[in-house]
């Protein structure tokens, strides 16, 4: 299709091969558990609004537990009208339909040269490479989308006004329980940093060994998945990759860096992946909470396990380490 990345010929061009001979990439254990799926902790935040101090009580503590224990946790009930996500995969579909030479142009859609991304030139081995494109929208761009798409940058503000507030709630509980002011998350959707990434995850021509995303944890305080029912995401526990069981209407929360460095290690940024679908394309929506670039990132609690660091400092040395070695080492940097 016009639309798809040339994905085997960027392969071959990086390692000389149509397919990968081995991953024996040390950092990445291929293998996942046979099950139905796990299904993630579901927290109904409707009871926290429901005026019942037993069940608020009770919700905030299962998502403390959950983000405490496996880093991830489903929503349901969040009050975000059926209609926005139907409305934000319209748009999705649009864009990822437009002619891989026209999305590669610059400033596509009057977004940022580097927006639309595919593949990961970055790779150092098959197991490092996605077969995947995204577009990263950070949200300080919202309002320069091109007028010939004022239909996506209306959806689009539409879409973050409403997963920002749900954002904000859960930034402000996960982070009292850890003794971090709810000022410090206040006006999530203003942060110019923190951004959407619209996914797409084409079947793979390569074989299982290689993922529709690498194995990786997320930079941000907290992330918020939309995705459809198709199924594939992993995630990495007691170093067993386990697949996520997608959940109707449920939204996917989990735990960044940035919170795990804030919290003290209390809450677990979690190594997560996406295997290809066999034979259907999967769509994914992703809202990153992330703080201004000069944020000083310090820990609330003792002995301190991470030293002080900006949100700058920590973006600036991932990125180095993924030139240099195709991979993020993350916060075993700022250890101290």
């Amino acid at each position: 299709m016009a639309s798809q990345p040339p994905f085997k010929t960027n392969f071959c061009s990086i390692f000389g091969s149509s397919f990968p001979n081995s991953t024996s990439d040390s950092n990445t254990n291929t293998s996942t558990i046979q099950t139905s799926g796990l299904k993630l902790p579901v927290i109904d935040l409707s009871h926290l609004t429901s005026g019942e101090e037993v069940k608020r009580k009770r919700c905030v503590k299962q998502m403390v537990a959950a983000a405490k224990e496996w880093g991830f946790f489903q929503i349901v009930n969040h009050g975000i009208p059926k209609d926005v996500f139907e409305m934000m995969l319209l748009e999705e579909k649009k864009l990822f339909d437009q002619p891989f030479s026209v999305k590669v142009r610059e400033r596509f859609s009057d977004l940022s040269k580097n927006s639309y991304r595919w593949g990961n030139p970055s790779a150092t081995s098959p197991a490092q490479y996605s077969v995947s494109e995204a577009f990263h929208i950070i949200l300080s761009e919202v309002s320069r989308i091109s007028d010939d798409r004022n239909n996506l940058r209306t959806i689009v503000e539409t879409y973050v006004q409403e997963i920002a507030r749900v954002a904000q709630m859960i930034c402000e509980i996960l982070g009292k329980q850890v003794n971090v002011s709810s000022e410090y998350f206040e006006n999530i959707f203003e942060l110019e940093n923190s951004f959407l990434r619209l996914n797409k995850y084409h079947p793979s021509v390569f074989g299982s060994e290689v993922f529709g995303l690498v194995p990786h944890t997320d930079t941000s305080f907290l992330t918020i998945l939309s995705q459809d029912q198709i199924g594939g995401l992993e995630l990495e526990n007691n170093g067993q990759w386990i697949s996520v069981k997608p959940c109707l209407e449920a939204l996917t929360v989990n735990i960044g860096d940035m919170f795990q460095a804030l919290s003290n290690g209390v809450y677990q940024s979690v190594r997560h992946r996406v295997i290809s679908p066999a034979n259907i394309e999967r769509m994914s929506i992703a809202f990153f909470v992330c703080p201004y670039l000069e944020t000083e990132i310090d820990c609330f609690g003792y002995p301190k396990k991470y030293r002080r660091f900006s949100f700058r400092e920590y973006k600036e040395q991932s990125e180095h380490d993924v030139k240099e070695t195709g991979d993020k080492v993350g916060l075993s940097r700022f250890l101290i």
